[in-house]
């Protein structure tokens, strides 16, 4: 198989340098409990995104066109591409169901570990016959441990895998995608060990309760099924050996099995892999909301700082075979991941009566983004260092354990046993199975308010608040509102869970912020519709799962700053394009609300956070607009001549840290005035001066000898002071030539530019400012 070429990273990927960031005589106890002083790799590489120019490529080129077999004008190339879009976008697919079945598999075992001892039998430990106070208590103590226990065996596991294994696992992953996409080259990112730590850790941080989602997660594990697929060829196949996870399998077939895969050397450059990456961002977003569409946008609109139509075309496949994956293995699965009931149309006089309060729900969505983004960043302060791996994992410990005792503490203290509605019983059939709701220490059709909504799935809390609409339309006398949730408890959700939520990102665990965000935007709605609905007369048509929906689309514009994607998003996922002016209207209002207040997103806070990856804003900050470069440049800039000698290059190479440097040129107008100061110096130049200073003017009579005469000393005092300067004579013959070459040409400039009394300086260094 024919090797990679240089510009292509991945292969370097294949053979990395060793993770571990500590030196070979490094104790076992400071690589397992981790250093501050441990380096950090930095990310100082980029991606080559332009086409290739060199003779290699061309000569592939015309091996392919010459060679290759050719089906009605097409080779194989772009049918690999199409295999490998169509490859992500259903592995994808596979991978969200799988994450989604190992949540709601271990999330219910855990409901029934902690249910079961809540109505476990009295312990009596208190010697107290008939103290069913005391004896709740108790209960209510080893649910906790239980809790604690449960969740902080999953968490341990996820975050040392992230520590210890993947370190590019961490987090949702999105901020580094996009940066990969915009050309950084980042170590590790989309490696299969980071693919595995990435979904193990989200199903563990998903199911043990932390104020964490998958949605971000499903886009970086889109990205690296992506670029496993693309790079299958790279990754299992070499020298006639199958290598996997066991080791290597020699193939019973003699020849190199390499040739079966040559077509996928073709589609291995960064400019294909970036295609791949874009469509695998799409893919995931899209199976997480089951927004085919809306993972297209959102692929455009946030991730990727390049698109074309191919790129959208790429994007568009990959995300619907994601989709439709999704519904083939999820039995029963609904078109739209967070799909709501209920709901009924709003008119537009309703729209119009409600308006008022439907603005001062949006303003309170963008507060609560922006609040959410200042509590984040304040926090960096004090967040374990990366390389401290026990403080890390003991972060994440420590919010396990604040969400168990504000789940279970408040709901023993502040929690309102409700009845079951019916939709909330399987099959709809009151006494049967619980579908939703937690009944803590209630009756048996009755469930705790606060102890659902802290203890309960988070996905299922979203959709639950969603369909709090009216019960009846058709009898005015039973018209009224769904009480599931008394508003005191929302309100007490909301600011909690903010919090909580706060405090998780940036943790070393995989998880995303979507669904933190959605849930705390509908708790907050869910309430204030409520409070609207009991001051309105019931013709206002007044829905608290409507408020719900517009305010959990609110944080979310307060929190990412999008607005097209996320329109598309909530309305694919939620199936309520008729609320589409409400949700348009709520985005822009709450984005522009969290805009004034704190102006940068969570993805670019978290890139600036990251300090070694490089992205520019998509426009510049307003106090550049009136800046030129001598304001911000730093003096002492270190560069090259035109014609430089090697030792100065290797010198300058070892003595910095950066890679770029400046040429230093002369400009024609300098030797046009060097010309004429040399001219005038000379008397045999007189007549050569004088027409020069007719610019495009002939030379003269004489003119044409003498500036033979002239040129051919300058020549020899040019190889004169390159022997002194650079020694050899022979090195750039062309002397003023060469550096006119480079200077824009040398058409009307004479071929000699300095004064024979001085000794020749091929470039002018610039004036510091």
């Amino acid at each position: 198989m024919p090797s990679l070429t240089d510009e292509h990273k991945e292969p370097a990927s294949l053979n990395p340098p060793p993770r571990a960031s500590y030196s070979p005589t490094t104790s076992f106890f400071t690589r397992v409990l981790g250093t501050r002083r441990a380096p950090a790799h930095r990310v100082s590489e980029s991606l080559d995104y332009e086409p290739l120019q060199n003779k290699l490529y061309v000569h592939q080129l015309h091996e392919r066109r010459d060679g290759r077999k050719k089906i009605y004008g097409y080779t194989g190339h772009t049918l690999a591409k199409f295999v490998v879009t169509f490859a992500t976008g259903i592995a994808t697919g596979a991978l969200a169901s799988c994450l989604t079945y190992c949540v709601s598999f271990l999330h219910d075992w855990k409901q029934e570990i902690v249910q079961g001892t809540l109505d476990g039998p009295p312990s009596n430990s208190t010697g107290i016959p008939g103290d069913s106070e005391s004896d709740d208590t108790s209960n209510i103590f080893m649910a906790v441990i239980k809790f604690w226990v449960f969740g902080g065996v999953l968490v341990v596991v996820a975050t040392a895998l992230v520590q210890y294994w993947a370190p590019a696992a961490s987090g949702a992953g999105v901020t580094l995608v996009m940066a990969y996409l915009n050309g950084n080259h980042i170590p590790h990112l989309l490696r299969p060990s980071t693919l595995v730590a990435k979904f193990v850790g989200t199903v563990a941080s998903v199911a043990s309760g932390l104020p964490m989602g998958p949605e971000g997660p499903m886009v970086h594990i889109g990205a690296c099924v992506a670029s496993a697929i693309s790079y299958v060829d790279c990754k299992l196949v070499r020298n006639g050996k199958l290598r996997s996870i066991f080791g290597q399998f020699r193939l019973k077939r003699e020849r190199n099995s390499g040739d079966s895969f040559k077509v996928l050397d073709d589609i291995v450059s960064d400019t294909d892999h970036r295609e791949f990456i874009s469509a695998g961002v799409s893919a995931g977003i899209a199976a997480a909301f089951g927004a085919p569409i809306g993972g297209v946008l959102y692929s455009m609109e946030e991730a990727c700082s390049f698109w074309s139509r191919k790129v959208a075309w790429r994007c568009f496949i990959a995300g619907t075979l994601s989709t439709f994956t999704i519904q083939i293995m999820t039995a029963g699965a609904a078109h739209g991941a967070i799909a709501y009931s209920n709901l009924v149309r709003m008119e537009v006089k309703d729209w119009l009566m409600q308006l008022p309060f439907l603005l001062v729900n949006f303003v309170m969505a963008g507060l609560l983004g922006a609040a959410f983004n200042s509590m984040r960043m304040w926090l960096w302060k004090i967040r374990a260092s990366k390389t401290m791996h026990i403080q890390r994992i003991l972060e994440v410990v420590g919010l396990l354990v604040l969400v168990g005792v504000c789940g279970f503490f408040f709901a023993w203290a502040a929690g309102t046993c409700i009845d079951l509605p019916e939709d909330w019983w399987k099959d709809e059939q009151v006494g049967g199975v619980r579908e939703y709701g937690v009944r803590f220490l209630c009756g048996d059709q009755q469930h705790n308010d606060v102890a659902t909504l802290f203890l309960s799935s988070t996905h299922h809390t979203i959709v639950r608040l969603f369909s709090m609409g009216r019960l009846s339309s058709v009898d005015p006398s039973s018209a009224g509102i769904t009480s599931s949730f008394s508003p005191g408890a929302l309100a007490l959700y909301t600011l909690v869970y903010l919090g909580l939520m706060s405090l998780g990102a940036g943790l070393a665990i995989p998880g995303g912020l979507f669904m933190p965000s959605i849930v705390v935007g509908a708790s907050w709605g869910a309430m204030w519709g409520i409070l609207v609905q009991n001051w309105m007369p019931l013709h206002w048509n007044v829905q608290p799962g409507l408020y719900a929906l517009l305010a959990a689309t609110g944080v979310l514009g307060g929190v990412f700053r999008s607005v097209i994607s996320l329109v598309v998003l909530m309305v694919e996922g939620t199936q309520g394009i008729e609320f589409l002016p409400g949700i348009i209207l709520a985005v822009v209002v709450a984005n522009w609300v969290a805009h004034y207040i704190h102006h940068d997103g969570v993805y670019e806070s978290e890139l600036e956070r990251t300090g070694n990856v490089y992205m520019l804003r998509d426009e510049p900050p307003h106090r550049l607009h009136t800046l030129t470069t001598q304001d911000i440049m730093a003096t002492g800039v270190v560069g090259f001549k035109s014609i430089e000698n090697v030792s100065r290059v290797l010198e300058v190479l070892s003595s910095t840290t950066h890679n770029g440097f400046p040429v230093f040129v002369q400009e024609e107008e300098d030797l046009l005035q060097d010309f004429r100061q040399a001219a005038l110096a000379s008397p045999t130049q007189g007549a050569s001066g004088a027409g020069l200073q007719m610019g495009s003017a002939p030379w003269g009579q004489h003119g044409a000898a003498l500036k033979q005469q002239h040129h051919h000393q300058q020549q020899q005092q040019e190889q004169q002071v390159h022997q002194q300067q650079y020694g050899s004579a022979q090195a750039h013959p062309g002397g003023v030539q060469h550096l006119l070459a480079h200077a824009g040409g040398t058409q009307g400039v004479p071929a000699w530019s300095h004064t024979p009394s001085s000794p020749y300086t091929p470039v002018r260094q610039p004036h510091p400012p």
